[in-house]
């Protein structure tokens, strides 16, 4: 199983539309894909099961398990089924948020708690994408500390893309501290509209920045994506033959590659 974190220090940018579209794209190309809500908000967790049954969850049933101390049931049993086949969540937790401590690095085993557990269940996923909050506390440093590889998801404008720099900070203190094989996937530009010069010209002066560490692709805004997660769907399975599906179709394409050539295919040391 490889382990991919997405994770951006800005809020609303499309880290958790991108988890949600790209399990389905992924599933669909025959991967056994399991979404792993790490965000307090458990925004993901709302999307693929609606929001009274998210919230109905009890802490022990979520990720939230995992990291307590009087201990709790397996990861297996926490790991649920979706509406979309191939597609399996740990669910989210607003529990979380009293765990989402600052200076995680600090929190000696705890910081390696979701890293032990998904090793746990690794042989019977191909891929595990983990959703995160935009900070790098607790919940954001244990998925990093789990993940082989890190999406960065953004807007082509400047509130959108602050902070790349304190992510590349973050990353580098998490190889020193925790997991020195993490990995830079990509940044992935979403929301993007064509039509606003602005996004245009700022596509145009990330790549010249950061040149191959951006995504080929990019994720426009579109009504689909919204319209497939009112439905619980991805918008694969809502409308396939639309041109948001054929672009996350050709997303799950690019980060099975840049997966490949990034992280490759031997096993990940184990911090």
């Amino acid at each position: 199983m490889r382990t991919v974190a997405f994770l951006n220090k800005k809020g609303g940018v499309g880290k958790t539309s991108a988890c949600h579209h790209l399990s389905g794209a992924l599933a669909r190309k025959g991967l056994r894909v399991l979404l792993v809500d790490a965000d307090p908000q458990a925004s993901l967790s709302q999307g693929l099961l609606g929001p009274e049954l998210a919230r109905a969850l009890a802490p022990s049933g979520t990720i939230a398990a995992i990291f307590d101390d009087a201990g709790g049931p397996p990861i297996e049993a926490l790991i649920r089924p979706t509406a979309v086949e191939g597609v399996s969540l740990l669910a989210g937790s607003e529990a979380m948020e009293d765990l989402n401590v600052t200076r995680p690095w600090e929190t000696g085993p705890l910081q390696f708690a979701l890293r032990d557990a998904l090793a746990e269940v690794a042989g019977g996923f191909d891929l595990a994408l983990i959703d995160c909050p935009p900070n790098v506390q607790l919940c954001s440093w244990a998925a990093l500390v789990a993940a082989d590889g890190v999406v960065v998801p953004l807007q082509a404008e400047d509130y959108g893309a602050q902070g790349l720099v304190a992510i590349r900070r973050s990353l580098a203190r998490v190889r020193a501290e925790a997991n020195p094989e993490l990995q830079l996937i990509g940044y992935l530009i979403a929301m993007f509209n064509k039509s606003l010069g602005v996004h245009i010209s700022y596509e145009a002066d990330l790549r010249q920045v950061y040149g191959t560490d951006v995504f080929d692709t990019v994720v426009p805004l579109a009504k689909d994506f919204k319209e497939a997660v009112i439905l619980r769907q991805p918008v694969g399975h809502y409308r396939p033959k639309s041109a948001a599906a054929k672009v996350v179709a050709g997303l799950a394409d690019e980060l099975l590659a840049r997966l490949q050539d990034r992280v490759g295919a031997g096993e990940r040391r184990v911090a």
